[in-house]
């Protein structure tokens, strides 16, 4: 009985205790940073990046300069490498390279065309740090013109 007793008193006291502990501090809020590499992307309505936390998320990138207009028009290699290097600057902008994606998505008009420029990816990522990757086959992209577009998830250092 002395036992029992016991054993019910510390129980009791535990369950008090803990009921005292200080509730756990909220989470800081998630704060969202939008980026914009060209002009015209706020009038054509979308950000090319935006920041929460450590995650940056890269809208999908296309063989366009800072005004909007195709390059390497029918070049699949040439279109990859031009949104590769706008990646690379909006990477760049937030202190960050090639390393630091962990997903990409590439939309393409022509999978057999992007299957034979594959190895252009190479000049931006080693071949040991390949982010996950998903190759996906449209019908066609905002601009007929355009080939191949690319979109990216980095975590910041």
């Amino acid at each position: 009985m002395r036992r029992r007793i016991v054993l019910v008193a510390t129980l009791s006291c535990g369950t008090l205790l803990s009921a005292c502990q200080r509730a756990a501090e909220p989470p800081a809020p998630r704060v969202k940073q939008v980026f914009h590499l060209n002009p015209y992307e706020k009038d054509f309505g979308y950000s090319q990046a935006v920041l929460i936390g450590k995650t940056l998320y890269i809208s999908g990138s296309v063989a366009a300069d800072q005004n909007g207009r195709l390059l390497a028009p029918g070049d699949m290699a040439g279109q990859m490498r031009a949104a590769y290097s706008n990646i690379g600057r909006t990477l760049a902008a937030h202190g960050a390279d090639f390393d630091e994606i962990v997903k990409e998505t590439i939309f393409t008009t022509n999978m057999d065309a992007l299957l034979k420029a594959t190895d252009s990816r190479f000049e931006f990522y080693g071949r040991e740090r390949l982010p996950a990757t998903s190759w996906v086959q449209v019908q066609r992209l905002v601009d007929p013109g355009f080939l191949v577009e690319i979109e990216v998830v980095a975590e910041l250092p």
